[in-house]
């Protein structure tokens, strides 16, 4: 089984020493299967981005966000994940796929606005940050529901 934690220290540690290429070496290293996780995406794009390599930074957050979007909307995502969670806490839970906490899907939005604001595109930074003011309400209410029904 894969330990996030020990291939994500060991990346750290290189782009810590300044060997940022090296750092994404290591992640593609580390996943080479076609079908890439979110956490695989995420890595990327920060790793990119501490690189100064924007443009590549938003591809890799725009397959994030574009996991985190799939695995949200329709039932069929909710039902296949809920089926492999179930399946993970009986096998292992590192089967699991990893689908993002709340507050990660809205710094991914601040992030790509940052990102806009760096290649000196205003006008797509002001489209993200107002995304990532939608989800923070869309996550609010869903909240709001959440605790009504508990009460």
């Amino acid at each position: 089984m894969r330990s996030y934690d020990a291939e994500l220290y060991t990346t750290l540690d290189r782009a810590s020493s300044g060997s940022v290429d090296g750092a994404i070496q290591l992640l593609e290293s580390n996943n080479r299967l076609p079908d890439k996780d979110l956490l695989y995406y995420l890595e990327l794009g920060m790793l990119q981005r501490l690189g100064g390599r924007y443009a590549e930074s938003q591809k890799a957050w725009a397959a994030a966000n574009a996991r985190i979007q799939a695995t949200t909307e329709g039932g069929l995502a909710q039902m296949s994940n809920m089926m492999r969670g179930m399946s993970s806490y009986v096998i292992n839970d590192k089967l699991r796929a990893y689908s993002g906490h709340d507050y990660e899907k809205v710094m991914l939005l601040t992030y790509m606005a940052l990102n806009h604001v760096a290649m000196g595109d205003y006008d797509s930074a002001r489209v993200a940050i107002k995304q990532a003011h939608e989800l923070e309400a869309q996550i609010a209410e869903l909240h709001a529901r959440q605790y009504a029904e508990v009460e």
